[in-house]
């Protein structure tokens, strides 16, 4: 919820994947009701409570894949606002029977694209210590993007003062 653009960086990063996503499917936990306040009157999107965030990441995507009803969907994270629709369009044009990783300069980012039959498969493992390595341990592909931004997650005070200076910089 931090100050981005004329928004929040939570903002942007939902509005980059509405651009191509008929829904978004946001999973909360941590500060729940600032969220679902902001959010609950959104038409594309629908709120998930995970009230087992504290156990991590992976308790968040199992509650978004629980949620999830097409046959392909993505999983990004909210702290990633500067990836390009181009980047979504590029792996939905990809789609496939497998995982797609965005593949940037020798390494992979977000968001990353399941079908639905390897989602519920996921949905149904026991808990891992990563999820990119399960989804790595089954059928995937890179598909290279032309996008640092797959790799820019903001997620540290200093990325944060590095996203505004860019921000900034390109004023």
């Amino acid at each position: 919820m931090l100050p981005y653009r004329l928004s929040t960086i939570l903002d942007e990063s939902l509005k980059n994947a509405l651009v191509l996503c008929d829904r978004v499917i946001l999973v909360v936990g941590h500060r729940a009701d600032e969220l679902i306040s902001r959010y609950a009157n959104h038409p594309r999107i629908r709120l998930v409570h995970n009230h087992d965030y504290a156990q991590g990441l992976g308790s968040s995507i199992r509650a978004g894949l629980a949620a999830c009803s097409s046959d392909h969907l993505f999983i990004s994270h909210g702290d990633l606002p500067c990836i390009p629709p181009e980047v979504y369009r590029t792996l939905w044009q990809a789609r496939g029977d497998e995982t797609l990783f965005p593949f940037y300069q020798g390494e992979a980012g977000h968001p990353v694209l399941l079908p639905a039959a390897l989602a519920r498969v996921l949905a149904a493992a026991p808990v891992q210590g990563s999820m990119r390595r399960w989804l790595l341990a089954h059928p995937h592909r890179f598909i290279e993007v032309q996008s640092a931004a797959i790799l820019q997650d903001v997620d540290t005070p200093e990325r944060y003062q590095a996203l505004l200076a860019t921000e900034a910089f390109e004023r």
